[in-house]
């Protein structure tokens, strides 16, 4: 049986005090767009997801999967306490729909198919998970031109697929995060160092993580996101051996070293010296201490229940947002092209000096205790028609390098 595609046109003019697209209707004439950043153009299969039943396509053959149907997802990889070395991870699991889970799988591989297609005109991409009502599963495109959605269409016939199409990305404002407004330690021991402080290279400063591990060994580092260490940070080994710093007291503390960077994450990882060792924990939340990290599809179920992400930034402190997407692809600052991305929040949720800086969301089983982490926080948007933070998600880092939280 085919599927059966139709292109919905949602015009927009936007300025610079606009930030949002206006949508129109499905019965809007289907060339009737206009100029300027925002432009969108909806692909969407005749799939049918209601609550009751839902109709998903995959392989060929039609599923059925009725909305009282459950399945068990690993939702997070926790330790038994934030003390615990990073080689003691065990997962945790629930029960979630069906029919939510099949959707969101469909997602995952078309969103694979866009990565695989290497498109020069897209910018970001990323999947949105549907509620347990309406798991419907959809993929949000960012593109440069407008013929993307002729390649797109391939991979459009499970999911919905809307593409905002940006004329041309403006280059990122110059920023400089006001040093002397950072949170600095108000003690500085050695035994357990917290992480959402601020931490300086010989470039710049950004925002401490809580303790990063290195799931073979149990290792643990401190990490930062790389772009702290410069331009030139983003590559593996440029800045191995050099400091970081930690501020007590208007003074610097050498606290580590770099060991390496990871370009397409944008988190760099260093040794620890001198007797400091990182903490699981992070300063100022609440509560503070870190257990562990969500899967992805603990934080598509996170999304899927409407939960916040919060984070702690040396500069802005504590803020909140909700979930955009998961298992995202962005392209919009460094050499590389970014996946295993996280988007969340927006433009407010983060701020210069912030970056490094980690989401989290109160552990399901122990909230008043303990905290499991949902990425890295490394940027912001700063274009009309986008309004979002983003960084690599926590189970990037696990399957790709081998370090988690």
């Amino acid at each position: 049986m085919p599927i059966r595609l139709r292109i919905v046109l949602r015009g927009h003019v936007s300025n610079a005090n606009d930030d949002r697209s206006d949508e129109t209707s499905d019965d809007e004439a289907p060339g009737d767009e206009t100029s300027g950043l925002g432009r969108r153009r909806l692909l969407r299969s005749a799939v049918n997801t209601g609550a009751a039943v839902t109709l998903v396509w995959g392989l060929g053959t039609a599923n059925y999967a009725t909305s009282s149907d459950l399945g068990t997802i690993t939702y997070a990889m926790a330790r038994p306490h934030p003390d615990a070395d990073g080689d003691a991870t065990e997962p945790r699991r629930k029960d979630v729909p069906v029919a939510w889970q099949e959707s969101l799988r469909l997602a995952f591989e078309a969103q694979d198919a866009i990565h695989d297609m290497g498109l020069a005109p897209l910018v970001s991409s990323f999947v949105v998970p549907g509620s347990y009502d309406q798991p419907e599963a959809a993929i949000s495109v960012e593109a440069t031109e407008e013929n993307v959605s002729d390649q797109l269409e391939e991979v459009a016939a499970n999911v919905p697929i809307d593409i905002n199409i940006v004329d041309e990305l403006p280059p990122a404002p110059e920023r400089d995060p006001e040093h002397e407004q950072a949170y600095q330690l108000p003690e500085l021991g050695r035994d357990r160092v917290p992480g959402g402080v601020v931490c300086e290279s010989d470039y710049g400063a950004g925002t401490l993580t809580p303790a990063l591990f290195d799931a073979q060994s149990g290792s643990r580092f401190f990490a930062t996101s790389n772009h702290v260490y410069g331009e030139e940070g983003t590559k593996e080994t440029e800045h191995r051996g050099e400091p970081l710093w930690l501020r007590h007291d208007d003074e610097p503390h050498r606290v580590g070293e770099v060991a390496r960077g990871y370009p397409a994450a944008d988190i760099v990882q260093i040794d620890p010296v001198d007797g400091y060792r990182p903490g699981s924990v992070i300063e100022r939340a609440s509560p503070p201490a870190v257990i562990g990290q969500y899967t992805q599809l603990g934080l598509a179920d996170l999304m899927a229940q409407n939960e916040t992400l919060e984070k702690v930034g040396a500069i802005s402190d504590h803020t909140a947002g909700e979930i955009k997407g998961v298992n995202a692809m962005t392209c919009y600052t460094g050499e590389v092209c970014k996946p295993g991305q996280l988007v969340w929040g927006d433009e407010e949720t983060l701020t210069d000096g912030d970056s490094g800086s980690v989401n989290f969301h109160p552990d399901p089983e122990n909230p008043e205790e303990y905290v499991l982490v949902g990425g890295i926080n490394n940027a912001r948007t700063w274009w009309p028609g986008s309004d979002f933070t983003w960084g690599t998600a926590a189970h990037e880092l696990l399957d790709e390098h081998g370090l988690h939280f």
